[in-house]
């Protein structure tokens, strides 16, 4: 009996190392501020699309097609929950339904998700303009919030490292 706790506990020992390993390759899988601008916003994008239920996969997908940050660009899928999905589906129906037909549709928010299968031409539509500006403004954010942290660790790198004396290194005895 002691062999197979000892067993069970060195395999998830093992586990939670190999998940902390791939955690930290996905974390620094290129992940200089633009790179995790750009994925967040094609993360974005997808997450606007009406493949609901595969925005994450499609995220991940485009990521890995285009060379960007998986991790990021799943994040970005995110912007789809629950929540904020049937404002952005409103948004997008309603928009690409004004420029197809000149009118409103007449459509409330909370029947917007009800309504998809009806709407599929228009939500598809109006993914193009309403993905493309929420992929820009959240990829921006995004960057400049890399950025900001590869600032702050550059700064904290500085302050651990103690000032060199310019004398030290001419390599005179005085």
């Amino acid at each position: 009996m002691a062999q197979i706790c000892y067993a069970s506990a060195f395999v998830a020992r093992r586990f939670r190392e190999k998940l902390r390993g791939v955690w930290e390759l996905a974390k620094s899988e290129r992940a200089t501020p633009r790179e995790i601008g750009w994925a967040v916003a094609i993360g974005v994008f997808a997450g606007c699309t009406p493949a609901v239920g595969f925005h994450g996969a499609l995220a991940v997908g485009l990521a890995t097609l285009l060379r960007k940050n998986r991790l990021f660009a799943w994040i970005g899928s995110r912007v789809s929950n629950m929540f904020i999905l049937p404002f952005i589906a409103f948004a997008e129906v309603q928009l690409a339904h004004r420029v197809r037909t000149g009118a409103w549709a007449a459509l409330e928010r909370r029947d917007v998700l009800d309504e998809a299968p009806n709407l599929l031409l228009d939500w598809g539509l109006g993914t193009i303009p309403i993905g493309l500006f929420l992929a820009a403004v959240l990829g921006l954010i995004a960057w400049a919030l890399a950025r900001r942290r590869d600032q702050r660790r550059a700064e904290a790198l500085k302050l651990k490292q103690p000032d060199e004396d310019p004398r030290s290194s001419s390599g005179s005895p005085v």
